[in-house]
């Protein structure tokens, strides 16, 4: 397992406030002990980078597919809210044009 995250649970592991400097919210990742051996710690680096976005809502969540992506990882999903929040072209898929 990467330094510094934990399993919650037989699918999710959480990456804790702190992870990263400036963290606002936690990551959860759905991933099983099967699948954890295949995680990127990019890709954990940057579930909790997308967790000190502003106005960011609950989790910086990543599902069973993560892997290392341009800002989001790929697989990364994030909630903001309206007014604070923002729109990442890393969260939409700018590179699928």
């Amino acid at each position: 397992m990467i330094k510094g995250i934990k399993r919650i649970d037989e699918y999710r592991l959480e990456v804790p406030i702190g992870y990263t400097e400036g963290m606002k919210v936690k990551g959860i990742i759905y991933v099983d002990k099967e699948l954890e051996g295949l995680l990127e710690e990019g890709s954990v680096k940057q579930v909790a980078n997308v967790a000190t976005l502003p106005g960011i809502i609950k989790a910086s969540l990543a599902m069973p597919d993560i892997h290392t992506g341009y800002g989001f990882a790929i697989g990364g999903v994030a909630a903001f809210e309206t007014r604070e929040g923002v729109v990442s072209p890393g969260g939409v898929g700018y590179d699928i044009n």
